[in-house]
């Protein structure tokens, strides 16, 4: 009996370490912050610059869509802001002297009507009582006077709002549709603009789905983009660990494939766990929580995403 327990102890002890060497380890794979360009509106694919695989800086020209219908919208409300700005000028401006002359003109023209019916009027009236003219005569005279007044009247007070101006709570109005229609013309500029898809930063190009001449959908994806800025791990740390390593400290990460290990700064730990993936657990870790981590990497580093690498826990 002494003998096979000499025997199997070793053994023990050698799958004990390797049990606890598992256990002082975090999974995960290099990444990159990924960027997804969608399309903004269901267009057609006017022109694609790029390929697969190739590298682009910030603010280079991706994709193109078709411009067309946006061009003739932004046409559109440039006429309408051109027609709501000259009607603010106008009523800015105000009246022109021409205008404001020929209603003083006319209301002097009525003037002289409304004088000449009340001359006639009181001829007639006298002629009446002494029972010259008839009552029809006399009637008919005392409406020309009244209709000539209500004319001089109409006149005057279109002469006055010429003189006055124009009222504020108008050029108010007029203001504000102008304001709206510059609103939609910059609206209209905007969409036009993001036809052209654009890299938002440095990187590659990852994944180009599409083709010159496909139409496709609103919000559908176009280009993903992998930043070239950025390069870190993303780890699975056990509950275990969390005491154990902090924000901000300096860490070995193993990877696939080389003899030494990267340096790499902890940069955020989830404060909630996370659905960990097969690959990042074993048989030790699998009934433990696990704690999605990001560790940032030297950005000299050229390595390609995916890459499994494991971080040994102090």
């Amino acid at each position: 009996m002494m003998k096979r327990l000499l025997f199997w102890l070793p053994i023990m002890l050698l799958f004990a370490g390797c049990s606890g060497e598992e256990g002082n380890r975090a999974m995960g794979l290099v990444e990159r912050d990924r960027m997804m360009l969608s399309a903004p509106v269901a267009e057609q694919i006017r022109s694609v610059l790029v390929e697969e695989g190739q590298k682009v800086n910030a603010g280079d020209l991706l994709l193109q869509l078709d411009p067309r219908h946006a061009q003739w919208l932004i046409d559109q409300r440039q006429a309408t802001l051109v027609q709501a700005q000259a009607k603010l000028n106008q009523l800015q401006t105000g009246t022109r002297l021409e205008q404001l002359a020929a209603a003083y003109a006319a209301m002097l023209a009525v003037q002289a009507q409304a004088q000449d019916a009340e001359k006639s009027y009181l001829r007639m009236k006298d002629l009446w009582f002494k029972k010259i003219v008839a009552k029809a005569d006399f009637d008919s005279a005392k409406a020309i006077r009244d209709q000539t007044a209500a004319q001089l009247t109409q006149a005057k007070q279109q002469w006055l709002e010429l003189k006055n101006g124009t009222r504020s709570e108008e050029v108010a109005q007029a203001q504000a549709q102008a304001d709206v229609a510059q609103a939609s013309l910059a609206d209209a500029q905007q969409s036009l603009a993001e036809l052209s898809i654009r890299a938002p930063k440095a990187g590659v190009v990852d994944v180009l789905p599409w083709k010159l001449g496909d139409r496709v959908a609103a919000n559908i994806q176009l280009v993903t983009l992998l930043a070239s800025d950025r390069l870190y791990a993303r780890v699975y740390l056990p509950a275990t660990a969390l005491g154990k390593i902090s924000q901000g400290d300096t860490v070995a990460v193993w990877i696939d494939g080389q003899e030494q290990p990267v340096m790499g700064t902890v940069r955020n730990i989830r404060s909630t766990p996370a659905f960990t993936p097969y690959f990042a657990l074993n048989e030790r870790d699998r009934a433990r929580l696990m704690y999605l981590t990001e560790i940032d990497l030297p950005s000299d580093q050229n390595l390609p995403i995916g890459i499994g690498v494991e971080v040994r826990l102090p």
